[in-house]
């Protein structure tokens, strides 16, 4: 269940990767890689509702053709 601070919902890696559906360890790359905004507290990941809607708003980079 995410935590709620104010108006702020948050969302830890393990409750990202059971929503989404994808491993720990993708969310992770992605929030060291910077494709996914969040903030470290505690030695725990926390990723924002906005922050996570911003990465699906974000559209993909195309390849470049030669």
């Amino acid at each position: 269940m995410p935590k709620t601070i104010g108006d702020i919902r948050l969302y830890s890696v393990d409750e990202l990767s059971e929503l989404l559906s994808i491993q720990e360890t993708t969310i992770r790359k992605y929030l060291r890689d910077g494709k996914l905004k969040g903030r470290k507290l505690a030695k725990r990941w926390y990723v924002s509702e906005e922050s996570l809607a911003d990465y699906f708003r974000q559209q993909e980079t195309e390849p470049e053709e030669a």
